[in-house]
């Protein structure tokens, strides 16, 4: 009996819940976890350039081993890319589509911009921004009318070529867009170029944003040699996109209007002579248009014998100046920008400036441009939208239809 009593007492001892009340009558002693204190350094004002942020930061390695970056897989990375644009002679897309240009009217609004870090962008654009640049710039503009440019095609050319060196948009756009510099931006609404005229800011802040996503999702293309995704065909879309947000913001998106913006593309093995033929074919279709638009026609009158008499049309032919025409041609990443004169007496394409989407520093700058282009093609649309809304014609389709 004894060991059976010895058995159930220490049965009982296992599950008597005076024991459990006795473990929670304990004090909880959990030790706190070890911190490192990490110096804290002084308060650093904000600034532009990436290089000094990362400086303000205190990082400390995930894992102490340690990775060489030549082990990294570096194809995924969408940055400048190795273009395999030296073809059969060795002539780049770029050097092609300036060859298809007569040498008087190929000239490049991008071909001297700037490219710099956010840091050291105010020390840049003060040392190019003197009064020999000026200077400089005025002697082209003089170059460009004496070889027969009009006045429209001369200030997309310098509006493009000084982008980084006057204020584009509204300044309260700025905390949208701050990795841009401050100078970019104006209080005087007025003075802003790239904004909406009838719409809201949102939706053009929104707009401008996915332009300047082209640059890496182009590049992207390449890497993913998506069927569907096409480096030109993905600038073409982006920059259709734009187009639409802003003729739709000026409300002339309607049938009864013409456009005054074409485009063009075609895979780096497509001749580039045959793109500029394309275009040039294109924008000669646009211009007739427009002649038939506005063109004064002939009155026809009797005189007293019932005979009709034709007046002929007056000196001005057209009942307003026409429009300068553009166009966007689009080769594998490269992308040019080039003019129409509608009364030319010889029809042919000028070149405002080329960019490429393949170098990756070049994004907002070539974003910018095409913002400006698009911005000034809307503008002259909302001019002739009074003068055109009784006249009916189909308007470029949608590239992607």
């Amino acid at each position: 009996m004894a060991f059976l009593r010895n058995i159930s007492d220490r049965f009982w001892g296992l599950v008597s819940p005076r024991k459990t009340q006795q473990r929670r009558d304990k004090p909880f002693k959990a030790l706190p976890t070890p911190r490192k204190s990490v110096p804290r350094s002084s308060f650093n004002p904000r600034s532009m350039s990436p290089a000094t942020r990362v400086n303000s930061w205190n990082m400390n390695p995930t894992s102490p081993s340690l990775i060489d970056s030549d082990d990294l897989d570096r194809s995924l990375t969408p940055t400048s890319l190795e273009r395999p644009y030296t073809d059969f002679e060795g002539d780049t897309l770029i050097d092609q589509l300036m060859e298809e240009i007569p040498e008087e009217d190929a000239w490049d609004a991008n071909e001297e911009t700037i490219v710099v870090d956010d840091g050291d962008y105010e020390l840049n654009k003060a040392a190019h921004d003197d009064i020999a640049e000026r200077k400089r710039r005025e002697e082209e503009v003089v170059e460009l009318r004496a070889t027969g440019w009009a006045e429209d095609a001369v200030f997309v050319y310098q509006k493009v070529k000084l982008r980084g060196f006057e204020p584009l948009m509204p300044k309260s756009w700025a905390s949208d867009f701050d990795m841009m510099p401050s100078n970019l931006f104006t209080n005087h609404r007025h003075e802003a170029f790239i904004k909406p005229a009838l719409g809201s800011n949102f939706r053009g802040t929104k707009a401008l944003k996915a332009l300047l996503e082209l640059g890496p999702r182009t590049r992207d293309s390449i890497i993913s040699k998506a069927a569907q995704r096409t480096p030109e065909d993905i600038i073409r879309r982006g920059v259709w996109s734009y187009l639409k947000w802003a003729t739709t913001d000026g409300k002339v998106d309607g049938a009864w209007n013409l456009p005054i913006l074409a485009f063009e593309s075609g895979p780096k093995n497509m001749p580039t002579a045959k793109l500029h033929s394309n275009m040039l074919a294109r924008l000669s279709y646009m211009g007739s248009q427009f002649k038939d638009a506005f063109r004064i026609r002939s009155s026809v009158e009797r005189d007293e014998d019932g005979a009709e008499s034709v007046e002929p049309p007056s000196e001005e032919e057209f009942t307003c100046k026409l429009p300068t025409l553009y166009g966007v041609i689009v080769s594998h990443t490269v992308m040019a920008f080039v003019c129409y004169d509608i009364l030319a007496l010889w029809p042919s394409l000028r070149m405002v400036a080329i960019f490429d989407y393949g170098q990756d520093d070049y994004d907002v700058w070539n974003s910018l441009a095409v913002a400006i282009l698009v911005i000034h093609c809307r503008n002259k649309m909302m001019e002739l939208a009074p003068m055109l809304s009784t006249f009916s014609s189909g308007t470029e389709s949608d590239p992607d239809a």
